[in-house]
């Protein structure tokens, strides 16, 4: 299975030897003199931190429902992105497959890499699902890497799980499927890492930016293949994960107050859905398993102009596919909201 997964990875990268950080090479001592460190600080920060805390990993496999060595966390998901782009794509070469309207980094990603861009738009008109028949009549062997998000951003739509996992078995030993579910605890669907021995060509993209509440720590986490795991651990910093971030992600793992918050969001969506869907010059508002909403109006600017007089700040998606005149709001606290609802009143 490995060397099928390979096959599809850069073979410089495959023969290449890892950089060995001091770190990787001995994990325990009690006097360390083999990283050029300061020995004197607090005895906190003067040293380098485990490539990848092993305490923080086992805790993330926890949640996620994996074994660790199926992890790599990152700084932010978007490091993700870019990992793989550099363990698939050739510069000039290879090519990725994204669908639009969606997140803009895996394209600015594939463009810094060198990787050509093939967009398979999304059914607006289906509630922006996928045009899986497109994709695999559009597909070539240079296409290494297909980018899926679902929840989707910024439409906020989950992909149709079946959908997912046909692309998955049509392109084995083809291409990586890609699944960045940064949204999925704001959803009422199941992670699909349960697919992940399944479908070894399934990566999926996971973050505590958003239903965490740590979008400051940059903290994201690739979960695949231990195959793919060991890859990217070749090509990835040598000590990405700063000790202070391990302490505060493994802190707010350990807490139990997201699902009152998630709870708190879902109503806080469904009234704001409400109150939208009935203002005169909205003309439509699409549900969302996100923790925010996309609705079409008559004059984006007119009404970004309205918020950002009240020192609100939304954002418009009017320069996306098919998205011209659609602003995306992301659900605030119920104070928030109720603001954002007196001032788009008076518009």
């Amino acid at each position: 299975m490995q060397n099928k997964l390979f096959a599809l990875a850069r073979p410089e990268i495959v023969a290449m030897s890892a950089y060995r950080s001091a770190r990787s090479e001995a994990a325990t001592g009690s006097i360390w003199l083999d990283a050029n460190e300061n020995p004197w600080n607090d005895g906190q920060y003067n040293r380098y931190p485990d490539p990848q805390p092993y305490s923080l990993v086992a805790n993330l496999a926890t949640v996620y429902g994996v074994k660790p060595d199926q992890i790599l966390v990152t700084r932010g998901s978007d490091e993700g992105i870019d990992l793989l782009l550099r363990l698939f794509c050739r510069a000039g070469q290879d090519e990725i497959m994204i669908c639009p309207p969606t997140y803009g980094m895996y394209k600015v990603a594939a463009t810094i890499q060198g990787a050509s861009v093939v967009e398979i738009p999304l059914l607006k008109e289906q509630n922006f699902s996928l045009n899986s028949a497109n994709i695999l009549e559009v597909w070539r062997p240079s296409i290494k890497l297909v980018f899926l998000c679902s929840p989707n951003n910024p439409t906020g739509n989950l992909l149709a799980v079946q959908d997912i996992l046909s692309i998955c078995k049509k392109l084995d030993k083809k291409s990586i499927i890609i699944v960045d579910e940064a949204y999925i605890e704001f959803s009422s669907s199941d992670s699909l890492v349960n697919y992940l021995n399944d479908y070894p060509n399934l990566v999926i993209l996971r973050t505590l930016s958003k239903a965490y509440g740590l979008a400051g720590i940059r903290c994201g986490v690739t979960i695949a293949n231990p195959g793919i795991i060991q890859l990217l651990k070749k090509i990835i910093a040598p000590y990405p994960i700063p000790k202070p971030i391990v302490s505060i992600a493994s802190k707010q793992l350990s807490l139990n107050g997201i699902e009152s918050q998630i709870k708190i969001i879902y109503q806080e969506r469904d009234r704001l859905f409400f109150f939208l869907s009935n203002l005169p010059f909205v003309k439509k508002v699409w549900k969302s398993d996100a923790n925010f909403l996309l609705f079409e109006v008559e004059n984006s600017k007119m009404i970004m102009d309205a918020c950002i007089s009240n020192g609100i700040v939304l954002r418009d998606r009017s320069s996306e596919y098919n998205l011209n005149n659609c602003i995306r709001v992301t659900i605030g606290d119920p104070n928030e909201n109720t603001f954002l609802m007196e001032v788009l009143s008076r518009v």
